[in-house]
């Protein structure tokens, strides 16, 4: 019986020992092709599924956000006209106005951009302000909207037909601030706020 279980164990220990080298073969053998896809994937092809991946995101985004140019101008004209009730009290209203408080921007620069827009098409004014490179180019926007959307909704109006009849720039209170300077200085500073006025017609 001790001759049987010497025998049994060296079979099982020489089974064992073989599993192992087979495994640890196995092992080596794959291991120089995680190596290669280690390698691949962080050389030239990861850069171009990189840029791929990117400009997939990037298409989806731009999918998912507002429109912007030639899209707006597109939609606007598409819509069609209101078919709501126009209120008794606004059926003499001849134009829609949009009131823009507390903007913090200074009058000077905001009618810069006003006088690009003034008597010009609501499409115009959306494809020049979408593009022209100023900051006050937002809450012109957001007026532009609002004063289109109140003369749909509100006075029964077709955006395709509106143009920008009046549009102003206020300046209102002005908030100092103090800046430190040189010798324990204190430096003025202004932070002006305008209102901005805008009014449509339809041609």
């Amino acid at each position: 019986m001790a001759a049987i279980s010497a025998n049994a164990f060296r079979t099982v220990g020489a089974v064992s020992a073989t599993r192992t080298h087979v495994a640890s073969s196995a092992r080596a053998v794959s291991m120089p092709a995680r190596a290669v896809a280690t390698k691949s994937s962080m050389g030239f092809a990861s850069q171009t599924q990189r840029r791929n991946v990117a400009m997939a995101v990037s298409r989806g985004r731009s999918s998912t956000n507002t429109t912007r140019g030639f899209e707006v101008v597109a939609q606007a004209i598409s819509e069609p006209a209101a078919t709501e009730t126009v209120p008794e009290s606004a059926a003499d209203a001849t134009e829609a106005v949009c009131y823009l408080r507390g903007v913090h921007m200074s009058p000077y620069k905001v009618r810069r951009v006003l006088d690009v827009i003034r008597g010009k098409s609501y499409e115009e004014c959306l494809i020049m302000l979408e593009f022209m490179p100023y900051r006050a180019c937002e809450p012109v926007l957001n007026a532009l909207f609002s004063a289109a959307s109140n003369a749909k909704n509100n006075l029964g109006m077709n955006k395709a037909k509106l143009y920008v009849s009046e549009v102003t720039a206020d300046g209102t209170g002005t908030m100092k601030r103090f800046h430190p300077r040189a010798q324990g200085r204190p430096f003025p500073i202004r932070k002006r706020t305008c209102n901005i006025t805008l009014k449509m017609k339809e041609r």
